[in-house]
C-alpha cells in the first residue's frame, strides 16, 4: 500500500510556476513581434532626407498649391500635408489640426522656420512660409507597421503557446482522471482496485488516502461478514436446541407456538444472511446473457400455489443479468404476492415497451389486501412490516424486499409498485436490454 509522503512540489506552487512562465513567454513574444516590426518601421529615410523630401514635395506642389498634383503625389508617400496661406487653403486629410490649432501647443514657437510640434499624441512639422504655413503629419512607428505582419506572427506564437499550456496543465490535473476512475470503481464494490498517482503533490498523497480508505473499508465489511456467519451460526445451535426438546412438549397450542417462533427465528437469519451476501458480496453482479423467460418460467415452477398465471409475449428474451441474483430477487417477489393473494389469483407477465424496444417489464400482480399510499416505499426497509398485527402466518413484506432492491440497484433496474387497499398490489420491473 502506497503511503502519504511529505509534499515537495504542491499543486499550487506548479500552477504559479507555470503562470510565470507563460507570463514571460508571451510577453518576450510580444515584445519579439514588435521589435521586430518597429525595426522595419524605422528602415525608412533618417530625418535629414525626411526634411528634404518635405521640400521636394513643397516645391513640385507650389505655392500656392496645385491640389490636383498634391493629391496625385501624396497618393505615393506617407505623408498629411495641410497648406493655410493667406490666398489659399489646402488639407489631405480633415483630420489634421489647423495653425490656429497648434498655437495653443506649448511647443508652437513662431519665431522658428521649421519646428516639431506634439499634439494629440501625434508629431506635426510645421513649416513657416511668407504669407502662411505648412503642416506635415509626421509619419510614428506604430502607424508605420504592416498590421498583417504582426497578427499572423501572433497567431501562430499564441497557438502553440495554447497548445503548451493544455499539455501543462493536463500533465498537472491527469491524475485527477485516475482518481476519479479509481473511486468510481471502490463505489461500485471493487475494493481490491488501488489507484496510482504519481506527482509528490496533493493527488498523489489523496490516491494514497482512498487507497487506504479502501483497504480499512474491505477490513471493515470482511469483519463485519465474519461476525455475521459467526453470530448466525450460533444462533442456530441453541434453535436446533430448542426445536428437539419442542418434541418433548406435550401441550399441542404450546408446542405450535414455539415452533413458529423457530421457523420465524430461522427464517429470519437466513434472510439477514442472504441479505448481507446480495449487498456485499461480489457486489458487482456476474452479467451473462440469461433467458429471462425460462429463469422466471424455472422460479414460478418451485412454489406450489395453483392459482399462478403466466403470460409472456416473448417465447426467448435474453438479458445481460446475473441469473442467481435475479433469481432470487423474483423469488421473493412471487413470494410475497402469494402470501398475500387470500388465496386470489396471482398474475405474472413479462412484456417489452411500445416506446423503447430495449426494455423489458416484468410484472408480478395479486390480489390481496393491498398496502396503503404511505406505506408503498417503507416496504423496501429491512424487518419493515405493514401488517401491524405481525400475523406469523404472514412474514410480510420485509426482509425478501429489502433483498430485491439491493440486486435490481445492481442492475440498474427500475421498480414501481402499484397498490390500493383491498384491490391488491402490483410489482412492475423494468431492465434495459
Amino acid at each position: 500500500m502506497k503511503t502519504k509522503r511529505e509534499i515537495k512540489f504542491s499543486i499550487f506552487l506548479k500552477l504559479i510556476i507555470l503562470i510565470i512562465i507563460f507570463t514571460v513567454l508571451v510577453n518576450v513574444s510580444i515584445g519579439f513581434i514588435l521589435r521586430r516590426s518597429f525595426d522595419r518601421a524605422h528602415m525608412r529615410p533618417p530625418a535629414s532626407h525626411m526634411i528634404k523630401m518635405q521640400q521636394y514635395i513643397l516645391d513640385d506642389i507650389g505655392n500656392p498649391p496645385d491640389t490636383v498634383k498634391a493629391d496625385q503625389i501624396l497618393k505615393d508617400v506617407k505623408f498629411d500635408i495641410r497648406f493655410e496661406t493667406s490666398t489659399s487653403k489646402y488639407t489631405s486629410n480633415k483630420d489634421l489640426p489647423t495653425i490656429e490649432e497648434l498655437k495653443s501647443e506649448r511647443d508652437f514657437d513662431d519665431t522658428e522656420k521649421s519646428i516639431m510640434i506634439r499634439s494629440a499624441r501625434k508629431f506635426y512639422r510645421v513649416i513657416k512660409l511668407d504669407d502662411g504655413y505648412v503642416i506635415f503629419a509626421q509619419p510614428s512607428p506604430i502607424d508605420e507597421i504592416d498590421i498583417e505582419s504582426v497578427i499572423f506572427p501572433l497567431v501562430i506564437i499564441f497557438s502553440i503557446l495554447a497548445f503548451l499550456l493544455y499539455i501543462s496543465l493536463r500533465w498537472i490535473f491527469g491524475p485527477i482522471k485516475k482518481l476519479s476512475e479509481g473511486v468510481e470503481k471502490i463505489s461500485s464494490g471493487d475494493l481490491e482496485s488501488k489507484i496510482d498517482v504519481k506527482g509528490n503533490d496533493e493527488l498523489e498523497n489523496l490516491a494514497a488516502s482512498i487507497n487506504e480508505m479502501s483497504v480499512n473499508i474491505s477490513g471493515m465489511l470482511k469483519a463485519k461478514e465474519t461476525l455475521l456467519i459467526d453470530v448466525s451460526h450460533e444462533l442456530r445451535s441453541p434453535l436446533t436446541r430448542i426445536k428437539l426438546a419442542n418434541e418433548f412438549v406435550e401441550e399441542e397450542k404450546i408446542k405450535k407456538n414455539i415452533r413458529e417462533d423457530v421457523i420465524e427465528m430461522e427464517s429470519m437469519i437466513s434472510g439477514m444472511l442472504e441479505t448481507y451476501r446480495a449487498e456485499n458480496t461480489g457486489r458487482k453482479p456476474d452479467l451473462k446473457k440469461t433467458d429471462i423467460v425460462l429463469l422466471l418460467k424455472n422460479v414460478i415452477s418451485k412454489f406450489s400455489y395453483d392459482k399462478i398465471h403466466f403470460q409472456s409475449k416473448f417465447d426467448k428474451r435474453e438479458l445481460l443479468i446475473d441469473p442467481e441474483k435475479i433469481e432470487i430477487a423474483l423469488r421473493n417477489i412471487i413470494d410475497n404476492a402469494v402470501k398475500y393473494s387470500e388465496g386470489k389469483p396471482v398474475e405474472i407477465s413479462i412484456s417489452g415497451n411500445e416506446k423503447n424496444k430495449n426494455e423489458t417489464v416484468i410484472a408480478v400482480k395479486d390480489h390481496g389486501r393491498g398496502i396503503e399510499q404511505e406505506e408503498i416505499y417503507k416496504i423496501f426497509e429491512p424487518f419493515y412490516r405493514v401488517d401491524k398485527s405481525r400475523d406469523k402466518k404472514i412474514s410480510g413484506y420485509g426482509l425478501g424486499l429489502s433483498i430485491v432492491r439491493k440486486i435490481l440497484d445492481l442492475h440498474k433496474a427500475k421498480t414501481e409498485i402499484y397498490s390500493k387497499p383491498g384491490e391488491g398490489t402490483e410489482f412492475r420491473i423494468t431492465f434495459i436490454k
